[in-house]
């Protein structure tokens, strides 16, 4: 992130299941963070990489080919950046690469606005990335989707339906024993 970052909140990963009628048992990921707990459905055929230093969880395809990030941090609570700034943002985190577009996307908590860019490994190899920022009240949610240019059609339909799936709720706070 190019925001300067204040503080990070406490961060905690674990793994849930469902059982839904339909589609038998899906597998979910919940975030504790700060004051709130973040939850997206693992695609199948993924796998899922924890650094809490970082706050990020990282979700690769077995194939490897196609990786999503999941980024929290503590800046702009409760604000989305403008386009032009999440623009610069998304353009940092590597020179090399090239604007494609911005729009907006569904998540299970609120729109969320992305920057799609593109970086030439060489003449022959291209890698397409989308980063996808949603505001939460104690910080800012950035989904990072890679994959190669041939891929990066095909993969978008996970990745939408796993930005689809997240979701935001503030967790219960204990009051103080007297």
């Amino acid at each position: 992130m190019a925001l300067a970052v204040a503080a990070q909140a406490p961060f905690h990963a674990y793994d849930t299941y469902e059982n839904l009628i339909e589609t038998g048992k899906v597998h979910n990921l919940v975030v504790d963070f700060g004051t709130e707990r973040l939850t997206v459905r693992v695609p199948r055929a993924y796998s899922a990489t924890l650094d809490k230093e970082d706050q990020s969880v990282t979700f690769k395809e077995d194939t490897g080919s196609i990786a999503i990030t999941m980024l929290v941090t503590t800046n702009s609570p409760g604000v989305l950046p403008n386009d032009g700034a999440l623009r610069t943002m998304a353009l940092a985190i590597d020179p090399n690469e090239s604007f494609l577009q911005a729009g907006s996307c569904a998540t299970g908590y609120k729109p969320a606005r992305y920057v799609d860019s593109i970086h030439a490994i060489d003449p022959y190899h291209l890698i397409r990335t989308r980063h996808a920022y949603v505001s939460c009240p104690d910080g800012l949610v950035e989904f990072v989707y890679s994959a190669k240019n041939e891929a990066f059609d095909k993969g978008r339909v996970v990745f939408n339906l796993f930005v689809s799936s997240f979701r935001l709720e503030k967790l219960v706070q204990q009051k103080p024993a007297r």
